[in-house]
């Protein structure tokens, strides 16, 4: 069942891979028939004869007149022909190359890879037979035996060496590194208890893309906190007091280490969520209500740095934490994960309180809201940005949704959808917590109105006990007590995030193909694409125009020579001449986009404005203080902006025959 599922998951993959290598061959030709065409051979008569030949029957070709000629024209000319076997193979050179690619973006498997090379011999004699040699596959690493299990340390130095290979010149000499790491548990096989754990990396502000830094094979997670952080620990204390590269010299500080809850307190050696002493921030004793541990306490005293290292509080520990030894601060520098926290706990938790049975009577819709609310989030499908992986989808399959899904229920459609379906006390609540962790994760308000955003956080809290019960006061809506005092530190939410790292252990999972030797396969797998040439970790600022047409609007003042485009893309957001990705801020005007003109190389917005902008909510904030609006009155006449920096993209949801617009945050 599983090899079945796993096809049936990549069969698009397939298809496509299918695709590009016919592709590939179709390129391959042509290259051949050029180089026919330069030894002053003629391509039209040399497919024609082979057309020929395919019609034709083993007796004509030995007697056809018409090929002889053909051949005697070839052999009289071979003196004049430049070295044929060089040109063929740099040929040959550029489609291993090409193949290797195409391999490792598909994840077309060794066997089907060395099975097509067997084919591609014939005629191309210089290409391996096997596909490891194709893509240069490490057989050669170390693996330890360690804590239960099997653990293969790749290296910090060894696995930034190519970022570091791009940005060094653009770095100055003795710069300091941040590095955020990441611990979590992967189970590898629904059928075993075999699982990863793998120390991720990110080098923050010049990669969005971790880094491996080591690996962790076993049947439970490590039983040995000290021998799966040694080899960690040992390469941070050199790389903190400094190391040289390319002559220059840096240094690599810890700055952060995102993990989900029983992540962070294996990693901390300490007690768990589900603990009277639990709780990470502050010395709250919890309180055993309906088989749950609750955290009532909103204003308990704080954990510190120091008190964490000297053990004050000797219920809360369990074991020495090896990362003590590198100076990383074990309360401060592990933030609250958002992603885990908000979310997959707290969000999700709402949704269960409102239809499930598990809430109070008075906090629950009716079936028949519900599937209002469905209806509505469905009719929001083609108003999603195309920034968002996932559209909305009914609330029937609410335990489905991803971490995705819940954050743009959060941040974007749930205030629109709940209007007028909860009652007033419960939707001001949620409302509460919505505007509270939109502005920790908007980078523009998360330091401006950090202080704001925590009192709405606290008084979330504090609401929520007294409407759900204290009994529902679980370690997730505790922690949002000091979710602020973590961003006040670190940054806006999606900086502490784990986000990034869940995408990445998802493709860390699609390495492995069989149930033998995990380990050993991802080792492999990631030696490939270390040599992959179409990847690159680290990505410049670029501006591209695309979808180049001729259908207009276009104003009068431009020349005749003005190009028009239907897409601005940009590192983080895409501006499109389509309803879901047309509307932006430019000049404090909101705007739907029409056309996009580049004229003498200056790039223009061609676009109609909303002329009437009201707020969307009061409570607790007016809405337009954060650039949340409820706009209508399109203006007929369009107007043209010159685009002088990123624009400001909104998600526009409709809304009461007007509609919504919200900043994107993500």
């Amino acid at each position: 069942m599983e090899k079945t599922w796993m096809y049936n998951d990549r069969g698009n993959s397939r298809r496509k891979a299918l695709r590009v290598v016919s592709k590939l061959m179709e390129n391959e030709h042509d290259g051949e028939r050029i180089v026919n065409d330069e030894t002053s051979v003629n391509v039209d008569d040399s497919e024609e004869s082979d057309m020929q030949i395919g019609d034709e029957s083993d007796d004509d070709l030995v007697d056809g007149t018409e090929d002889k000629e053909v051949h005697e024209k070839s052999a009289a000319s071979v003196e004049d022909l430049p070295d044929l076997g060089e040109q063929c193979s740099e040929m040959d050179g550029g489609l291993q190359s090409s193949l290797a690619d195409w391999a490792i973006e598909f994840g077309i498997s060794l066997i089907a890879l060395s099975a097509l090379l067997s084919i591609l011999k014939i005629c191309h004699p210089s290409l391996p037979k096997d596909g490891r040699t194709l893509l240069k596959t490490k057989t050669s690493y170390k693996i330890s035996s360690v804590a239960g299990g099997v653990f293969h340390y790749c290296g910090i130095l060894n696995s930034i060496r190519k970022i570091l290979d791009v940005i060094w010149r653009n770095v100055p000499d003795r710069h300091v590194f941040k590095l955020q790491l990441n611990f979590d548990g992967l189970p590898i096989f629904k059928s075993t208890t075999t699982q990863f754990w793998p120390i991720l990396g990110l080098l923050q502000g010049y990669t969005k893309k971790p880094i491996l830094i080591g690996l962790f094979c076993g049947t439970s997670k490590p039983n040995s906190l000290t021998e799966y952080l040694h080899d960690l620990v040992q390469e941070l204390k050199v790389l903190k007091d400094g190391f040289l590269f390319k002559q220059k010299t840096f240094f690599l500080n810890v700055v952060s280490v995102v993990c989900d809850t029983p992540a962070r307190a294996f990693i901390r050696g300490v007690k768990s969520h589900t603990a009277y002493h639990g709780c990470d921030k502050c010395h709250q004793t919890g309180i055993r209500k309906s088989n749950r541990m609750t955290f009532p306490e909103v204003n308990a005293r704080r954990r510190t740095d120091d008190s964490f290292r000297q053990a004050t509080d000797e219920e809360h520990h369990i074991q020495h934490s090896p990362l003590t030894e590198v100076g990383i601060d074990m309360v401060t520098c592990f933030p609250y994960d958002y992603m885990h926290l908000v979310c997959l706990g707290v969000m999700r938790r709402l949704l269960d309180l409102w239809i499930s049975t598990t809430g109070p009577l008075y906090c629950r819709i009716s079936s028949s809201q519900a599937s209002i609310v469905s209806d509505r989030l469905l009719a929001l499908r083609n108003y999603i940005p195309s920034e968002f992986a996932r559209r909305p989808r009914v609330l029937a399959e609410r335990c489905r949704w991803k971490a995705t899904e819940l954050r743009q229920f959060l941040l974007y459609t749930g205030p629109v959808v709940l209007r007028g379906i909860l009652q007033p006390q419960i939707y001001d609540n949620f409302m509460l917590l919505s505007v509270g962790v939109y502005i920790l994760a908007s980078p523009q308000y998360c330091m401006e109105l950090n202080d704001f955003a925590k009192t709405l956080l606290v008084s979330f809290v504090e609401h929520f006990g007294l409407l759900y019960g204290e009994e529902f006061l679980v370690y997730n809506i505790h922690g949002l007590v000091h979710l602020s005092d973590d961003v006040k530190v670190h940054g806006n939410l999606d900086l502490i995030s784990a986000f990034p790292f869940e995408n990445f252990l998802g493709k860390l999972k699609k390495l492995v193909r069989g149930p033998l030797n995990p380990l050993t396969q991802v080792i492999r797998r990631l030696s490939e694409m270390e040599n992959d040439s179409y990847s690159s970790d680290v990505k410049e600022a670029t501006q591209k125009l695309e979808n180049e047409h001729m259908d207009g609007p276009v104003p009068e003042c431009f020349s005749q020579q003005v190009r028009q485009y239907r897409v601005l893309a940009t590192d983080d957001v895409v501006v499109k001449v389509k309803e879901r990705d047309c509307c932006i801020k430019i000049d404090k005007k909101l705007l739907l986009v029409q056309n996009i003109v580049e004229d003498k190389g200056i790039v223009y917005i061609v676009a109609n404005e909303y002329k009437q902008v009201e707020h969307f909510f009061t409570y607790p904030i007016d809405s337009r203080e954060l650039g949340i609006f409820v706009v209508s009155n399109l203006s007929t006449n369009i107007k043209c902006f010159m685009v002088r920096n990123k624009p400001q993209k909104y998600v526009r949801l409709p809304f009461q025959n007007r509609f919504v617009v919200v900043p994107l945050l993500h």
